[in-house]
């Protein structure tokens, strides 16, 4: 018997494409990030910081055409949607129909977009830095937010490989790699990239003295009354030249320690019932004993060591640099290879000066595992923008490049600020913010096809049919538009 296929069935024949419609924008959710940075005034702002920067020539000489400020910030809205070079820009470029929605209609040219960010010093950075932040400080007071809050300051670093010719400035890694290291201050509480340094793949420890630096001008960069500052950080981090400069600043730490033999001895100190268990991690164990670091010249700090049960065919099946490894004493480690020992234990060392009397030995030890945040935000910042790899041979232009990602990150973390429906997704840790993935924002909100119509005096913007986050996105986006004034 013979079936006649329905329509549905039925190959479409021969597609004719064409591309002749002058409504149409694939990026009609930057309308969101629009309306945000018009309100807050972002362009604006960089614009202003960037003409008080003295010492140094400016970005344009001439006023006319695209602003500095217009540039970072269009350089941001590439990165949103997920360009990851500077050619990339040309996409966002090409959208006609989109122009009025982004916050820089008149997107520059990828060869100007090159050449002004060639011209970009490290003083250029910091002004841009100082005003992202003015930007989300204001935020935070339109949405009413105690600025007398207690803060946290992440600090750490992430590699970004070098491909093609060797780039100025980077160098190679421990992995062998040609490669940069990006290091990042960011404010645990708001999910935001406070402050940035680009170094060579080659210096996978900074000195203290820079770390310092950096933490520094965070400070300067929070809202006037804000409450205690805590610094967390790995170890490569740990000196005691750095717990000195933040005890001088009045900032208290939680800093992972390097395993060395001083720590192997002090955890021969701890005694078989002086385990206890750790929060919300399970079968790890925690113990405290106290500690004074060579060169410290206070009161003997807390050191807070975790251990975590390892079976023999757990690490027989990783490699031999792996990191895991590293953190097993020596003679267990080799007794479990030899097959001495069926388990053993993976041990974690934190040095801290939170007062006993204010957070307990297994609450510091949570405290300090919630700095894991920030590696969700680089990897936002590789997977959702563009800290993949840095694009240029210049070492100004890479600089701003990172600058510009980071940039991008606190534009989804604001969007997320002003509504709760875009960053509602999944859990984080007590008084952190929810954060939807910056690659998942790209699918829900920014990278949304619309047909853009005029109609009586209104801008119509039509989205598929049957779009299936359109509350989510129509809600974001009058958030935006009803933000309350400075």
């Amino acid at each position: 018997m013979r079936v006649s296929a329905s329509n549905g069935d039925r190959a479409p024949g021969q597609i004719i494409f064409r591309a002749d419609d002058p409504t149409l924008t694939g990026h009609a959710g930057l309308a969101i990030s629009g309306e945000l940075l018009r309100k807050l005034r972002l362009v604006e702002l960089v614009d202003a910081e960037l003409s008080a920067v003295g010492r140094v020539a400016p970005v344009k000489q001439r006023r006319r055409g695209l602003s500095p400020g217009g540039l970072v910030v269009a350089l941001a809205e590439s990165q949103l949607i997920g360009g990851d070079c500077f050619d990339d820009i040309e996409h966002l470029r090409a959208d006609a129909a989109g122009a009025q929605l982004r916050a820089v209609p008149a997107t520059p040219s990828a060869p100007t977009a090159r050449q002004l960010a060639y011209r970009f010093k490290p003083a250029h950075i910091r002004a841009i830095e100082r005003a992202a932040t003015r930007v989300g400080n204001d935020l935070d007071r339109r949405l009413g937010r105690d600025p007398g809050e207690d803060v946290t300051l992440d600090l750490d670093a992430t590699e970004s490989m070098v491909y093609g010719a060797r780039k100025r400035g980077s160098g190679r890694s421990r992995s062998g790699h040609l490669a940069y290291n990006s290091y990042v201050v960011t404010w645990a509480q708001r999910g935001r990239a406070l402050t940035s340094e680009l170094k060579g793949g080659n210096q996978a420890r900074i000195k203290a003295s820079s770390s310092l630096g950096m933490i520094a001008r965070a400070q300067r960069l929070l809202p006037d009354g804000h409450g205690q500052i805590t610094v967390r950080g790995d170890s490569g981090f740990y000196a005691a030249e750095l717990m000195m400069g933040l005890r001088a600043r009045g900032m208290r730490f939680t800093l992972s320690a390097t395993r060395t033999s001083t720590m192997w001895r002090a955890l021969a100190e701890i005694k078989e019932d002086a385990w206890r268990p750790a929060i919300d991690m399970h079968g790890a164990e925690i113990a405290e004993l106290p500690f004074t670091p060579d060169g410290w010249k206070h009161e003997p700090l807390r050191l807070i060591v975790r251990r975590v049960p390892v079976t023999a065919a757990e690490l027989q099946a990783t490699s031999p640099r792996a990191r895991r490894r590293k953190t097993i004493p020596p003679e267990q480690l080799q007794m479990v290879l030899d097959g001495k020992l069926d388990s053993t234990f993976a041990y974690s060392f934190i040095v801290s000066d939170i007062p006993q009397q204010e957070m307990s030995t297994a609450e510091v030890e949570h405290f300090h595992r919630q700095r894991a945040q920030i590696e969700e935000r680089f990897k936002d910042s590789k997977l959702g923008q563009a800290l993949r790899h840095l694009p240029s041979g210049k070492l100004n232009a890479n600089r701003l490049w990172l600058c510009c990602a980071l940039l991008a990150l606190n534009i989804t973390a604001w969007v997320c600020d002003i509504s709760p429906a875009a960053g509602a997704s999944g859990t984080a840790p007590e008084d952190t913010p929810l954060r939807r993935h910056a690659k998942t924002l790209r699918r829900l909100l920014f990278c949304v096809p619309g047909r853009i119509v005029r109609s009586a005096r209104q801008t119509i913007v039509h989205l598929p049919e049957g779009f299936p986050h359109f509350d989510l996105f129509n809600a974001t986006y009058h958030a935006a538009l009803s933000l309350p004034g400075p």
